[in-house]
C-alpha cells in the first residue's frame, strides 16, 4: 500500500528516531562480492533513474512474470521504475549468489512476498524490496526473515486523517499535536514501521505494533527488531530484522 507525502519536516517529532552514527549520505558503493555473516542484514539502495543503457541492462533482467507487471503500469515513469527495481533486486542478490541475475527464480507468496527458488535456495538468503519516489531498498539476510519499507514523504497528503485511520489512537493523537511537517515526517515514520514489520512476518500490515505509543527506534515486535533507515530528506524508511542481528550495514548499488 503506499496512500501518501515530499517536503522534508520543518521540526522534529519529540520521538523521532535517534539520530544515526552516519549521516544520511553515508551509503557507500557496495562490494561486489559482499559476505554475508548470520546476524547481519544488508541494505541496499538505488536509483530509479538509471541512464538509458542500464535501464535496457534491467529489462533484459526480467523473467516473464516480471515484464508482464511491468507492462500493466499505467504511466511511462511507473513502468521504468518497476523495472530498475527489481532489475536492480536480482542484480544484488547475483552477487550474493554468485548466478547470473537473468537465472534467477523467484515466486511469490499469497501477500506478494518474493523468494528464491527452488526453496530452501542453496544460499539460504532472505530478501525484501520496497521502492517508493526514484528510490529502491533490497534488504537482504541468512537470518530469519526481514522487511523494508521506503516511503517517499508527500506534502499534498492529510497525514492527520492517515493517521487516525491507520495507526492506533493514541499514536493518532500524538501526530495531531504535533506541528504539520513533523507530524507529517511522524506519520510516514510510523506507517515504514509498519509495513516493514508485517512484509518480514508476511502479515497483514497492523494498525497498533503493541499497547501505547511505541518508539523510538529501535524496538521489538514479536521476532524482529526494526531499525531506522536514515535518508536524505523526503523520504522514510525502516528496516524489520531478526532480533539477533547487528544493526544493518548500508551500500549503494552502483
Amino acid at each position: 500500500m503506499n496512500p501518501f507525502d515530499a517536503n522534508p519536516p520543518d521540526a522534529n517529532p519529540p520521538d523521532a528516531n535517534p539520530p544515526d552514527v552516519n549521516p544520511p549520505d553515508r551509503w557507500p558503493p557496495g562490494p561486489a562480492a559482499p559476505e554475508l555473516a548470520d546476524d547481519e542484514v544488508h541494505v541496499w539502495r538505488a536509483r530509479l533513474d538509471p541512464p538509458e543503457h542500464a535501464a535496457r541492462r534491467y529489462a533484459e533482467l526480467l523473467d516473464p512474470e516480471e515484464r508482464t507487471r511491468a507492462g500493466r503500469c499505467r504511466l511511462p515513469v511507473e513502468r521504468v521504475r518497476f523495472v530498475a527495481a527489481h532489475g536492480a533486486l536480482r542484480t544484488v542478490l547475483a552477487r550474493y549468489t554468485g548466478r547470473p541475475p537473468a537465472d534467477l527464480r523467484l515466486h511469490r507468496s499469497a501477500r506478494g512476498r518474493p523468494r528464491l527458488t527452488p526453496a530452501p535456495h542453496p544460499a539460504a538468503l532472505d530478501f525484501n524490496l520496497s521502492h517508493s519516489g526514484d528510490l529502491v531498498l533490497i534488504a537482504v539476510t541468512r537470518t530469519g526473515t526481514v522487511g523494508v519499507d521506503l516511503e517517499e514523504v508527500r506534502a499534498d497528503l492529510d497525514h492527520r486523517a492517515m493517521a487516525a485511520r491507520f495507526l492506533g489512537p493514541a499514536e493518532a493523537r500524538l501526530i495531531a499535536g504535533l506541528p504539520s511537517a513533523a507530524g507529517r515526517h511522524a506519520f510516514y515514520a510510523r506507517w515504514t514501521w509498519r509495513e516493514a514489520y508485517a512484509k518480514a512476518a508476511d502479515l497483514p500490515v497492523p494498525r497498533r505494533l503493541g499497547p501505547g505509543v511505541p518508539g523510538p527506534l529501535p524496538i521489538t515486535v514479536d521476532l524482529w527488531k526494526l531499525s531506522n533507515l536514515p535518508l536524505a530528506n523526503g523520504y522514510c524508511a525502516t528496516v524489520a530484522a531478526s532480533g539477533s542481528c547487528a544493526p544493518p550495514l548500508r551500500w549503494t548499488l552502483t
